[in-house]
């Protein structure tokens, strides 16, 4: 998607979807244009419907998506983000409120999410809805159709984990017509995304080398394979991992590179299946136009920037096995030598954490170390361009583990699971027990994809939270999705607040 994003900044197409996507008022629909790019003149060839794609794409990197509010929505209510993190400022409160389980429909990050995804969901509608009469080569415009959809179902799910059934809908619409939307049963959404992800699957090629960062085969069934684990699904969960796993595109990385997936220094590699690609020399962190908010958000070297510190429990998860890799590749310990050796300034020296111009003042001694820009300065605002992956191969291999445990196949769970426990240079596991093993998967689970947004979805889709998020303030009935926009309930009369 650099390669995408990069075009998207030389193109008009983002301001034609925008348009195309807000169209409301008199002027723009009675206007005749006589030149520049209206809906008419627009979707005519290959070009422009490739246009259209990067647009769709864009949203990929929008701040209610993976920019930002995946690690805010879907890390800070949980139990691996200390609960008493934040500070004053533009972001502070809101990343606190998350934390502190005050879900408040004017929370930055929820309305970023609300209406970026639904930006990215009028974009594809739009797409998909003129693709079928533009001229160009039938293979291309499959391929075309199997992105936009795949990007479709990622956008719906994220709607969905986020505020349980919201409005719906795959056509083109009017805005009297989106105006009159309502909640719709997620189950129906659900069903949605796995079409869409089926198709995505059936026209997507299993390698995207060129360019880099867009949707494949492997990209759809992982995704798939996790719409069908939050349903309980669990035999297609099963066989749709399988089908990535029995693809032979993808492997985990060596143990000793671990970090190096969320470091910027191994981007788009054997594990990677779909990634937001982060664009290099971006403005300042403080430049509105900026592509990095990220670097201020748990930045070691900007002393009020504490939003993102790990709790005590995400640190001693790892003490009965002090060996695992993903604990030093995770988590930043002061002083701990020589696991938690960092280059920081970009002068190829690894040295103690902290060091350099780094804060020296951290809680519990620990600083998350995914998606810190490792060998590169620092202390430079613009220097966060490191991507963040949305799939890996470790979390199809994480699925499969839990779908084939509710099988009852303990046998299949764990040497899948296993793969997952070798790369991290720890024990195999060997219990069959049902209960026991699933617990031991949910752990596993929490350790591999510590701090990648997804540990307060797991928790509730496992039903656990009141148990296990209870005594840092969640109640259920109350925290299980956030409130919608409070200026979407003004401009939809049929929309509650919350899922009835």
């Amino acid at each position: 998607m650099k390669n995408i994003k990069k075009l998207l900044a030389t193109t008009v197409a983002g301001a034609l979807i925008i348009l195309l996507a807000n169209s409301c008022g008199e002027d723009f629909v009675t206007k005749e244009f006589t030149n520049g790019v209206t809906d008419e003149n627009f979707f005519k060839n290959e070009s422009d419907a490739l246009q259209a794609l990067t647009a769709v794409y864009d949203i990929v990197s929008a701040s209610g998506l993976y920019l930002e509010a995946a690690e805010v929505l879907g890390d800070c209510p949980s139990d691996d983000i200390l609960e008493l993190t934040g500070d004053n400022g533009d972001f502070g409160p809101h990343f606190k409120a998350a934390s502190d389980f005050r879900f408040l429909p004017n929370n930055r990050f929820s309305m970023a999410r609300w209406f970026d995804a639904y930006k990215g969901v009028f974009r594809a509608n739009i797409l998909l809805d003129r693709l079928p009469d533009i001229e160009m080569d039938q293979a291309i415009k499959n391929r075309i159709e199997g992105e936009t959809k795949f990007l479709r179902a990622l956008f719906y799910f994220n709607l969905v984990v986020t505020f349980g059934d919201v409005p719906f809908t795959t056509d083109v619409l009017t805005r009297e017509e989106y105006n009159e939307l309502a909640r719709t049963d997620r189950n129906i959404i659900y069903g949605q995304m796995e079409q869409d992800l089926r198709d995505a699957a059936g026209f997507l090629p299993e390698d995207a080398s060129d360019p880099v960062g867009r949707a494949t085969r492997g990209a759809a069934n992982g995704l798939l394979s996790r719409v069908y684990l939050y349903q309980s699904k669990w035999s297609e969960a099963a066989n749709t991992a399988k089908s990535v796993m029995d693809q032979n595109t993808y492997q985990l990385v060596a143990g000793e590179d671990f970090h190096k997936l969320f470091s910027g220094q191994l981007e788009n590699s054997s594990e990677s299946l779909f990634e937001m690609q982060s664009v290099s020399n971006a403005p300042n962190f403080w430049s509105g136009s900026t592509e990095n908010h990220r670097s201020i958000h748990w930045s070691p070297v900007i002393g009020w920037a504490n939003w993102f510190s790990p709790s005590p429990g995400a640190y001693d998860q790892f003490q009965a096995e002090p060996a695992d890799v993903r604990r030093s590749g995770s988590i930043l310990h002061v002083g701990a030598v020589p696991t938690d050796m960092i280059d920081t300034d970009g002068d190829g020296v690894q040295e103690p954490f902290p060091s350099g111009d780094m804060n020296s003042s951290y809680f519990h001694d620990n600083q998350c170390r995914k998606w810190l820009p490792e060998g590169q300065p620092m202390s430079s605002g613009n220097s966060f361009n490191v991507n963040f992956t949305i799939l890996r191969y470790a979390e199809v291999l994480l699925n499969y583990a839990e779908a084939q445990n509710e099988l009852g196949n303990s046998t299949e769970a764990l040497s899948a699971v296993n793969q997952i426990r070798s790369r991290a240079q720890v024990p195999d596991l060997t219990e069959t027990n049902q209960g026991l093993l699933r617990d031991l998967i949910r752990s596993e689970r929490r350790k591999e994809l510590l701090f990648e947004g997804q540990r307060y979805f797991d928790i509730q889709r496992w039903g656990i939270a009141e148990q296990v998020l209870g005594p840092l303030g969640y109640e259920t009935g109350r925290h299980e999705f956030w409130p919608v926009p409070v200026s979407e309930l003004d401009l939809m009369p049929n929309l509650t607040q919350y899922p009835e």
